[in-house]
């Protein structure tokens, strides 16, 4: 049960985020420049930090890196595939650097994984 309660919180980002970026219009604080880089960039991380549930933690500490590679392959894929669900989308358009944002995000996410599973694992007894 806790394997499929674990793998929820990416599947609901995933829905949250197709279903904003489906709307012509996003409420956004007028002026702060790039703000929507930032938006991007969390949104990202947290996805990359949902989606890094779905690996096990005997995972993360075999190839802890590996397993921070796939989350961020993953997860920079998608925020490619929103960007060109976007450019469909009346008002709104592919931005790379829209997509830069969520890499980083992804990036940051993995590696805030791949360090609390370390820490995680470090704390555990020894089985």
């Amino acid at each position: 049960m806790i394997k499929i309660v674990c793998k929820v919180p990416a599947l609901l980002i995933i829905g949250m985020i197709w279903f904003l970026s489906s709307q012509s219009v996003l409420p956004t604080p007028k002026g702060i420049l790039g703000f929507d880089k930032v938006q991007h960039l969390l949104a990202y991380a947290v996805f990359a930090v949902a989606a890094g549930l779905w690996i096990s933690l005997k995972q993360w500490k075999k190839t802890p890196f590996k397993c921070m590679v796939w989350i961020v392959i993953i997860v920079a894929a998608y925020g490619i595939s929103d960007e060109v669900h976007q450019s469909f989308v009346p008002g709104r358009d592919c931005n790379v650097w829209d997509w830069v944002a969520d890499t980083i995000g992804a990036i940051l996410g993995a590696g805030l994984v791949m360090l609390s599973a370390q820490k995680l694992e470090a704390k555990l007894p020894a089985a």
